[in-house]
């Protein structure tokens, strides 16, 4: 799209990112008021188009066009081999790869793909598809759509995380073995490429919000409140000796997930890219630095020469993969 805005909606924040001919010229990360999205998922559809509504006038986002990011909880996504096929009859059979995930009737689905590439076998075996496929239920997107459209905004495009991801790998002058490592409130994920290719997503079940409970306990506060306090490291509450020990098992899952990967023919990771909400930690990051044995870096080298200063980058990446859709 040649102007749009690009929306990530998460646990704890809205990150958004404004895209103009292709660049990126305005990123935000906005505080979710609290309980307005549990697990992925909106709780209150008006309180959501009140907030965008406000969001849209403060921030000035004169783009009406826009893009979503579909959390795992909304969506499916997942690689596999097909047989090759022309472009009809593969979106014919696509229901049928993800008969494993989906029991109920398929027409509730919308379905789409992209072919990685043709794979073919020199002893007469038919040649294959690898493809990377998706799939949503209708009315999640058609719920959106009419939330977006009484904000405000045209929803052009809805895709999951890890092509989101896909989009800001393409830009990559030199394929790499990449990893994504997205720490998030609820979940760290741990998306793996090689080159622009998604190859698997380990999920760890906690995040941010392990040691915005360390911090409610210590401070007498609640979860939410200490989530201000940790994104301001007040007090020095970072540093506290339970968030040093949420930062270790972090850690230690981020390394096992990265050692399954190269000791099952992934091969080792170039480097590990942070983005999410705990990127913004230094305390977090300089552990993992400690303990992983690749190198850290974070989304800015895939916005080019062009970078704001003033623009989050690891927090607004996966809303900016949206809108190079």
């Amino acid at each position: 799209m040649k102007n749009c805005v690009g929306f990530d909606i998460g646990n704890h924040a809205l990150h958004i990112a404004v895209s103009k001919h292709g660049n990126i010229v305005q990123g935000l990360s906005v505080r979710l008021p609290e309980d307005l999205v549990k697990g992925g998922a909106v709780t209150s559809i008006e309180a959501m188009i009140d907030f965008l509504k406000d969001v849209r006038k403060k921030y000035r986002l004169g783009t009406r066009n826009s893009g979503l990011v579909l959390p795992a909880s909304l969506c499916y996504c997942r690689r596999f081999s097909v047989a090759a096929m022309t472009r009809d009859q593969l979106m014919f059979n696509l229901p049928y790869g993800f008969r494993d995930f989906i029991t109920d009737d398929k027409s509730n689905y919308f379905f789409d793909c992209a072919i990685i590439s043709a794979v073919r076998y020199g002893d007469g075996k038919p040649p294959e598809f690898d493809v990377v496929a998706a799939a949503v239920r209708k009315e999640v997107v058609e719920d959106y759509t009419g939330m977006f459209k009484k904000a405000g905004f045209r929803l052009k495009t809805v895709i999951p995380e890890e092509l989101s991801f896909v989009n800001l790998l393409r830009r990559c002058k030199h394929p790499h073995r990449h990893g994504v490592l997205d720490i998030g409130h609820n979940t760290v994920k741990l998306f793996l490429f090689n080159g622009s290719v998604i190859e698997s997503v380990r999920v760890m079940d906690y995040g941010c919000n392990a040691l915005d409970e360390v911090i409610a306990e210590q401070f007498g506060v609640d979860t939410y409140m200490a989530g201000t306090y940790r994104e301001n490291n007040t007090n020095g509450c970072n540093e506290l000796e339970g968030c040093r020990a949420v930062y270790s098992a972090i850690s230690i899952e981020v390394l096992k997930a990265v050692n399954f990967y190269r000791f099952n023919g992934g091969g080792t990771l170039d480097h590990l890219h942070c983005c999410g909400g705990g990127s913004n930690n230094p305390v977090l990051l300089e552990t993992l630095k400690n303990t992983l044995p690749i190198p850290l870096a974070d989304m800015s080298e895939f916005f080019g020469s062009g970078k704001k200063k003033k623009i989050p980058y690891p927090l607004i990446a996966a809303a900016a993969g949206v809108t190079m859709q």
